[in-house]
Protein backbone atom coordinates (compact mmCIF):
# COMPACT_ATOMS: atom_id res chain seq x y z
CA UNK A 1 0.00 0.00 0.00
CA UNK A 2 1.46 3.53 -0.97
CA UNK A 3 1.50 6.07 2.34
CA UNK A 4 2.05 9.88 0.96
CA UNK A 5 2.07 10.70 4.41
CA UNK A 6 4.90 9.78 6.97
CA UNK A 7 3.48 6.75 9.20
CA UNK A 8 4.68 6.32 12.69
CA UNK A 9 4.37 3.31 15.24
CA UNK A 10 5.01 2.54 18.61
CA UNK A 11 6.39 -0.86 19.87
CA UNK A 12 6.87 -2.17 23.17
CA UNK A 13 6.53 1.37 25.14
CA UNK A 14 6.14 1.54 28.67
CA UNK A 15 2.54 1.98 30.55
CA UNK A 16 2.06 3.93 33.82
CA UNK A 17 -1.37 2.85 35.01
CA UNK A 18 -3.58 5.21 36.99
CA UNK A 19 -6.98 4.65 39.41
CA UNK A 20 -8.07 6.49 42.82
CA UNK A 21 -9.94 4.63 45.07
CA UNK A 22 -13.83 5.88 46.19
CA UNK A 23 -12.82 4.55 49.83
CA UNK A 24 -9.32 5.99 50.40
CA UNK A 25 -11.38 8.54 53.47
CA UNK A 26 -11.73 5.14 55.34
CA UNK A 27 -8.37 4.24 54.01
CA UNK A 28 -6.77 6.95 55.17
CA UNK A 29 -8.68 7.33 58.52
CA UNK A 30 -7.29 3.39 59.82
CA UNK A 31 -4.21 3.27 58.26
CA UNK A 32 -2.13 6.63 59.19
CA UNK A 33 -1.89 6.26 62.60
CA UNK A 34 -1.89 2.63 62.33
CA UNK A 35 1.46 2.89 60.06
CA UNK A 36 2.94 5.77 62.85
CA UNK A 37 2.24 2.99 65.36
CA UNK A 38 4.66 0.12 63.45
CA UNK A 39 7.25 3.11 63.07
CA UNK A 40 7.42 2.77 66.40
CA UNK A 41 8.13 -0.54 66.95
CA UNK A 42 9.67 -1.68 63.62
CA UNK A 43 13.27 -0.61 62.33
CA UNK A 44 13.43 0.81 59.21
CA UNK A 45 14.31 -1.56 55.94
CA UNK A 46 15.88 -0.84 52.71
CA UNK A 47 19.49 -1.08 54.70
CA UNK A 48 21.31 0.03 51.37
CA UNK A 49 19.37 3.33 50.24
CA UNK A 50 21.61 6.75 49.63
CA UNK A 51 18.62 7.96 51.34
CA UNK A 52 19.14 6.49 54.79
CA UNK A 53 16.68 8.93 56.43
CA UNK A 54 13.34 8.11 54.85
CA UNK A 55 11.61 5.63 57.24
CA UNK A 56 10.33 2.23 55.20
CA UNK A 57 9.30 -1.56 56.32
CA UNK A 58 10.98 -3.40 53.05
CA UNK A 59 12.11 -6.59 54.73
CA UNK A 60 11.24 -5.74 58.42
CA UNK A 61 7.04 -5.56 57.67
CA UNK A 62 5.03 -6.85 55.00
CA UNK A 63 1.73 -5.24 55.14
CA UNK A 64 0.45 -8.51 52.66
CA UNK A 65 0.25 -10.05 56.22
CA UNK A 66 -1.12 -7.18 58.22
CA UNK A 67 -5.02 -7.48 58.82
CA UNK A 68 -5.81 -4.19 59.08
CA UNK A 69 -4.71 -3.41 55.18
CA UNK A 70 -6.30 -6.78 54.02
CA UNK A 71 -9.48 -4.16 51.79
CA UNK A 72 -6.79 -1.78 50.54
CA UNK A 73 -4.49 -4.91 49.54
CA UNK A 74 -7.25 -6.71 47.94
CA UNK A 75 -8.42 -2.83 46.24
CA UNK A 76 -4.50 -2.97 44.63
CA UNK A 77 -4.61 -6.45 43.74
CA UNK A 78 -7.69 -6.37 41.92
CA UNK A 79 -6.49 -2.84 40.02
CA UNK A 80 -3.14 -4.60 38.91
CA UNK A 81 -5.27 -7.71 37.57
CA UNK A 82 -7.54 -4.99 35.74
CA UNK A 83 -4.19 -2.86 34.61
CA UNK A 84 -2.61 -6.52 33.66
CA UNK A 85 -6.09 -7.83 31.64
CA UNK A 86 -5.80 -4.25 29.79
CA UNK A 87 -2.73 -4.93 28.59
CA UNK A 88 -3.06 -7.98 27.29
CA UNK A 89 -0.98 -9.51 29.07
CA UNK A 90 -1.16 -13.33 29.31
CA UNK A 91 0.00 -14.39 33.12
CA UNK A 92 -1.86 -14.24 35.89
CA UNK A 93 0.36 -12.42 38.93
CA UNK A 94 0.49 -12.60 42.78
CA UNK A 95 1.51 -9.83 45.02
CA UNK A 96 4.84 -11.15 46.77
CA UNK A 97 5.69 -8.01 49.21
CA UNK A 98 4.28 -4.86 50.20
CA UNK A 99 5.55 -2.29 52.51
CA UNK A 100 5.14 1.71 53.74
CA UNK A 101 7.64 4.73 52.95
CA UNK A 102 7.05 8.23 55.35
CA UNK A 103 9.01 11.06 53.64
CA UNK A 104 9.32 13.92 56.79
CA UNK A 105 10.73 17.16 54.73
CA UNK A 106 13.98 16.56 53.04
CA UNK A 107 13.67 13.09 52.85
CA UNK A 108 13.69 11.77 49.10
CA UNK A 109 14.42 8.73 47.52
CA UNK A 110 16.84 7.74 44.76
CA UNK A 111 16.19 6.38 41.22
CA UNK A 112 15.92 2.83 41.32
CA UNK A 113 14.06 0.06 39.91
CA UNK A 114 12.28 -3.98 41.18
CA UNK A 115 13.61 -6.12 38.32
CA UNK A 116 13.45 -9.13 40.35
CA UNK A 117 9.19 -8.60 39.80
CA UNK A 118 7.56 -8.28 37.24
CA UNK A 119 4.18 -5.67 37.81
CA UNK A 120 4.71 -2.92 40.68
CA UNK A 121 2.25 -0.64 42.42
CA UNK A 122 1.92 2.86 44.46
CA UNK A 123 -0.48 3.84 46.44
CA UNK A 124 -0.53 7.22 47.97
CA UNK A 125 -2.15 7.00 51.51
CA UNK A 126 -1.24 10.09 53.07
CA UNK A 127 0.08 13.63 51.34
CA UNK A 128 -0.58 17.40 51.00
CA UNK A 129 -0.75 19.85 47.72
CA UNK A 130 3.10 19.93 47.11
CA UNK A 131 4.30 16.93 48.33
CA UNK A 132 6.95 15.27 46.58
CA UNK A 133 6.44 13.54 43.14
CA UNK A 134 7.11 10.61 41.83
CA UNK A 135 9.41 10.75 38.87
CA UNK A 136 9.35 7.33 36.37
CA UNK A 137 13.09 7.35 33.79
CA UNK A 138 11.97 5.64 31.01
CA UNK A 139 15.09 5.74 29.09
CA UNK A 140 18.08 5.44 31.34
CA UNK A 141 20.97 4.47 29.21
CA UNK A 142 23.71 6.99 28.43
CA UNK A 143 22.49 8.42 25.17
CA UNK A 144 24.26 12.12 24.51
CA UNK A 145 23.15 12.31 21.01
CA UNK A 146 19.37 12.03 22.12
CA UNK A 147 17.34 14.65 20.55
CA UNK A 148 15.96 17.25 23.16
CA UNK A 149 12.01 16.58 23.46
CA UNK A 150 8.56 17.87 24.72
CA UNK A 151 8.77 16.31 28.47
CA UNK A 152 5.05 16.74 27.50
CA UNK A 153 5.02 15.02 24.84
CA UNK A 154 4.26 11.28 25.95
CA UNK A 155 5.46 9.27 23.20
CA UNK A 156 9.11 10.50 23.18
CA UNK A 157 9.51 11.91 26.58
CA UNK A 158 11.78 10.00 28.71
CA UNK A 159 11.15 11.41 32.32
CA UNK A 160 7.14 11.90 33.64
CA UNK A 161 6.24 12.30 36.94
CA UNK A 162 3.09 11.99 38.99
CA UNK A 163 1.82 13.97 42.31
CA UNK A 164 1.28 12.09 45.18
CA UNK A 165 -2.83 12.50 44.61
CA UNK A 166 -4.02 11.05 47.52
CA UNK A 167 -6.06 7.28 47.42
CA UNK A 168 -4.63 7.11 43.79
CA UNK A 169 -2.71 3.89 42.64
CA UNK A 170 0.11 4.05 40.06
CA UNK A 171 1.00 0.57 38.11
CA UNK A 172 3.97 -0.24 36.29
CA UNK A 173 6.50 -2.95 34.93
CA UNK A 174 8.83 -3.20 37.87
CA UNK A 175 12.21 -2.98 35.25
CA UNK A 176 11.02 1.02 34.95
CA UNK A 177 13.20 3.34 36.94
CA UNK A 178 11.86 5.56 39.46
CA UNK A 179 12.34 8.05 42.28
CA UNK A 180 10.30 10.46 44.76
CA UNK A 181 12.11 14.08 44.84
CA UNK A 182 13.01 15.46 48.14
CA UNK A 183 9.97 16.65 50.06
CA UNK A 184 9.68 19.97 50.86
CA UNK A 185 6.79 20.64 52.89
CA UNK A 186 6.80 20.23 56.76
CA UNK A 187 4.48 17.38 56.57
CA UNK A 188 4.32 13.58 56.55
CA UNK A 189 4.00 12.03 53.09
CA UNK A 190 3.07 8.34 53.35
CA UNK A 191 2.96 6.14 50.52
CA UNK A 192 2.91 2.30 50.02
CA UNK A 193 4.70 -0.19 47.47
CA UNK A 194 3.71 -3.67 46.29
CA UNK A 195 5.58 -5.76 44.12
CA UNK A 196 4.11 -8.81 41.83
CA UNK A 197 5.35 -11.67 40.06
CA UNK A 198 3.86 -13.85 37.11
CA UNK A 199 2.67 -17.55 38.21
CA UNK A 200 4.29 -19.58 35.89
Amino acid sequence: MFNKDLQIEAWNVDFIGYIDNPQHSKIEKLLVNHCLKIKSKTKSGGDNWISKSTYNTVGTYNVINDKKFKSLNDWVINSVKEYSIKLRYKNNFSCKEAWFNIYKKNDYQEFHNHSEFTLSAIYFLKSSTGSAKTFFNFNPSPDFNRPNTDETFVPTSNLSHYEPTPGRLLMFRSNILHCVERQEKNDLRISLAYNFKKNL
